[in-house]
This record gives C-alpha cells, sequence and structure tokens, in this order.
C-alpha cells in the first residue's frame, strides 16, 4: 500500500501548494483558469503522447476492460437520468456531470493503484486508453458542440479531431499499435513536457479551493452529491456484480475490475469544466471528495476480497 499513500501523498501536497500559494497572495485566485489552459492545451496533450505511445494494447479488450466500460456506461445513464428527473441541467452541464461520476483519475493514481494494490499492470493500460480514445473524444466533442458556435456534424467532428488533446491521444495510440519506437530526441522532450501536466493541474485546482466550501452552493449540492455517491459507490458496486454474475471473472480480475473503478474522479474534469465554464464548481466538488474517500474505500476493499 505504500505506493498507493505516495500517490496520494503527491496529490495532496500539490493541491495544497496551490491553495496555500493563493491563501498567502503568491498568486491570484483569478490566475487558476489561465494555468487551466496551459495545462489544456500545451501539456496535457505531451503527457498523452509520451504515455500513450509506450503503452502495449495487447489486452485491450480483455474481460476486465469490458466489465469497467459497462459499469461506466452504466454509471452514466443512472447519472442522465437522474439530471433529466430531478436536475434539469442544460448539455453541458449534463455532460460534465456525467464525466465526473465516471472518468476515472487512471493517469496519476491508477499506475501506483496498479502497481502496488492489484499488482499487475496489465489492466492499467487498457483503461487509460478507453478513456483517452473513447470516452474523452465523446465527452470534448459534445462540449464543442454545445458551445452553440458548431452546426453541422462535420463540424462537430472536425473540431474534436483538431482538440489538441484528441490528435495527441490518436497520435500516441497509432505509435503503440504499430510498435513504432521513437528516438530518444523525440520522446524524451515530449516526456518532460508531460511531467508538468499534473502538477500544473493539482496546483491549479489547489487555487481553485482558495475561499471555497465543499458543497457550498445550494444550486450545485444535488449535482454534488449525486456524482460523488455515483462515482465512490455505485460505480464499483455495478462493476462487483457485472463481473460476478455476468462474466464470472477470476477473483484477481474481478478485484482489479472493482479497485480500479473505486479510483477517484480525475482532475482533469475540473480542467474541461472550467475550459467549457459547466458545472464547475460541482465538478470541483466530486473531484476533491472522490479523491478524500476513494484511499480508505480501496482499504476496505482490498481488506474484504482479500479474506
Amino acid at each position: 500500500m505504500n505506493g498507493v499513500l505516495v500517490a496520494f501523498a503527491v496529490i495532496g501536497v500539490l493541491i495544497g501548494a496551490g491553495y496555500f500559494s493563493a491563501r498567502f497572495g503568491l498568486v491570484a485566485v483569478a490566475q487558476g483558469p489561465t494555468l487551466n489552459r496551459i495545462a489544456f492545451y500545451i501539456f496535457s496533450p505531451a503527457l498523452l503522447f509520451s504515455v500513450l505511445a509506450k503503452t502495449s494494447v495487447d489486452n485491450l479488450f480483455s474481460p476486465v476492460i469490458v466489465v469497467i466500460l459497462i459499469s461506466s456506461l452504466a454509471t452514466a445513464l443512472i447519472f442522465i437520468l437522474l439530471s433529466r428527473i430531478f436536475f434539469r441541467r442544460n448539455l453541458s452541464d449534463t455532460t460534465v456531470g456525467v464525466a465526473a461520476s465516471i472518468y476515472l483519475n487512471s493517469n496519476n493514481i491508477g499506475l501506483p493503484i496498479s502497481l502496488f494494490v492489484i499488482g499487475d499492470l496489465s489492466y492499467y493500460a487498457p483503461v487509460l486508453m478507453m478513456q483517452i480514445i473513447l470516452f474523452l473524444p465523446i465527452l470534448l466533442g459534445i462540449l464543442e458542440a454545445s458551445k452553440g458556435k458548431v452546426t453541422s456534424v462535420k463540424k462537430i467532428i472536425l473540431g474534436t479531431l483538431l482538440n489538441p488533446l484528441i490528435i495527441a491521444s490518436v497520435l500516441g495510440f497509432l505509435v503503440s499499435l504499430n510498435h513504432v519506437v521513437l528516438p530518444e530526441v523525440v520522446i524524451q522532450p515530449l516526456t518532460t513536457m508531460g511531467a508538468a501536466a499534473v502538477p500544473l493541474l493539482l496546483f491549479a485546482y489547489g487555487i481553485s479551493l482558495r475561499g471555497q466550501k465543499v458543497f457550498h452552493a445550494e444550486g450545485d449540492r444535488p449535482v454534488s452529491i449525486t456524482g460523488t455517491v455515483l462515482k465512490a459507490l455505485v460505480m464499483p458496486a455495478i462493476a462487483l456484480v457485472v463481473g460476478a454474475a455476468v462474466f464470472h471473472l477470476p477473483p484477481h480480475q474481478l478485484f482489479a475490475a472493482v479497485i480500479l473503478t473505486s479510483l477517484p474522479t480525475a482532475q482533469n474534469m475540473y480542467t474541461y469544466a472550467s475550459v467549457y465554464k459547466a458545472e464547475i464548481f460541482a465538478v470541483r466538488d466530486v473531484v476533491f471528495t472522490t479523491t478524500i474517500v476513494s484511499l480508505p474505500l480501496m482499504f476496505f476493499i482490498a481488506a474484504i476480497m482479500a479474506a
């Protein structure tokens, strides 16, 4: 469990650095969105390309990834139904709410969790690639369309494909798929740039916490609580039921599926919410609360399923 603790310590320190930098006036709270845009358009594409280019795709369609996909889609459907009935949010708000409920923090926490808790890295790459290649284009495509400037399917597809995150992800996937080994002079600068993405995202997230309270906005509270419950409890429960009752996964694969669906919401969901100005406070709350509760939840799952 040391790797998990280290991963959460890194997250806590970086978020804390951002918060206290804003608290003591080293940076202004208004500078947070600028840092988000820098991370979104410059450093994150470098990270996505460098990670995917070096990731094997051999186990992309394992039973574990199918269970995670089903649990993600089922959780997304539940959020959409609740939003339709109770929240009545617009398209962009609903889309970001769905993403906050299902998009796993695979980049930052997924690797140490896979290595030290599951003890097998073969499940990590498919989850990462599923989110980047499948979920991310859909998310960004809907958000681009919801801005009101896109008027046709052709423009929606074009706007999505021209997004730097999508371009970097597709290129990285193609490099990995064709087993291309890039020279160090190409991959190392991108890897170094990509290494700045997560710290910058976490630092900007910490800045956003200055002067804010979790679940403080009454209008956002239903979405915040719903997203937290769906991500932290419902999604792993669906994975457990589907993996055991439908796919009859062996114990280790079932454990991997449940643990991976217990990962907290990815911090970059707050970045997307900020860039597209959709459910910013609710997504921030979901990221924060799921990050806090995920570690004890994983300890509980490990204790129960390893027994």
